[in-house]
């Protein structure tokens, strides 16, 4: 399958590369963007610049044996690429995939389709997306019950306490961002993350979202900084014995998460009411046709 894009040997080089660390049953495309870095050098008597191109792609890989550690295999992925393609997978085994088959999975049956494949040792037997209003409801109570938990978190960031640790703070502010991304994620996808990450959730949520833009770094050393330290913020409280996050650190960590949660709630009650329409129309049309 091709990539728009994409060129295939990329491809076809990061199929190989992913194969090599695990046994692989298939791999399906869900999201590719491509980029370019420019670059210059004083000396250059040519005084002309470099354009790299790289490529983020997000990918579902079903393997024969779990993969312990996604942080880390998206790493080794990335480094044997030669850092040209940053991957942001989401995985399954083989014995769990024929397991919800059976049972039926929404996510599942719109990403493994045939036009998604770049690679399977054999075909899996499909179920159709089961369109009912029970099923509306079920979507539209976890996405609430993830915004409600994610605020929670929000009310919890910015309660006035007798001793003042911004590296805790800045936990409850990534578990603020974490929420709101498992809920954009349900709405979307109907899918349940296996492995919470604060830079692969929002970088999934990127694919049909541009709510993630708001949380995101941006190309100032500030904005990094503070992006840095909620990916790691959990890491740095449970090992760090110092507390080196600014308060303007985690104020303005805060702040993006507050408006990440009010554009995440606006945009998920009009793809709500979207999804509402839509189930209750193809059921209709169902029990007609009957």
């Amino acid at each position: 399958m091709k990539i728009k894009n994409i060129p295939q040997q990329v491809l076809e080089r990061l199929i190989e590369v992913i194969r090599s660390f695990v046994k692989v049953h298939s791999i399906y495309w869900i999201g590719a963007t491509k980029n370019e870095r420019s670059s210059g050098y004083l000396f250059n008597s040519e005084a002309n610049g470099s354009l790299r191109q790289h490529y983020e792609l997000t990918l579902l890989i079903i393997s024969y044996e779990e993969i312990g550690d996604p942080k880390t295999f998206m790493g080794e992925v990335f480094n044997k690429m030669k850092e040209q393609v940053k991957l942001y997978s989401i995985h399954y085994s083989f014995n769990d995939i024929k397991r919800r088959l059976e049972e039926g999975d929404n996510f599942l049956s719109r990403v493994l389709l045939p036009g998604n494949c770049l690679f399977q040792e054999s075909p899996l037997s499909l179920t159709g997306y089961c369109y009912h209003p029970r099923k509306f409801k079920e979507i539209k109570k976890i996405s609430e019950f993830r915004l409600n938990r994610a605020s929670y978190f929000e009310d919890k960031t910015d309660t006035v306490d007798m001793v003042n640790d911004e590296s805790a703070r800045m936990v409850l502010v990534s578990h603020t961002i974490l929420q709101t991304c498992a809920a954009l994620i349900w709405v979307y996808w109907e899918w349940k993350p296996h492995y919470f990450e604060l830079d692969l959730l929002l970088n999934l949520c990127k694919n049909f979202s541009i709510s993630p833009l708001i949380v995101l770094p941006k190309k100032s050393f500030s904005s990094k900084k503070v992006y840095s330290q909620l990916c790691h913020a959990q890491y740095n409280i449970n090992f760090k014995t110092v507390d080196d996050v600014t308060m303007e650190d985690s104020d303005y960590a805060s702040n993006l998460a507050e408006r990440f949660l009010r554009s995440v709630r606006k945009e998920g009650v009009k793809k709500l009411k979207e999804l509402e329409l839509l189930h209750n129309q193809k059921y209709s049309e169902r029990i007609t046709a009957k």
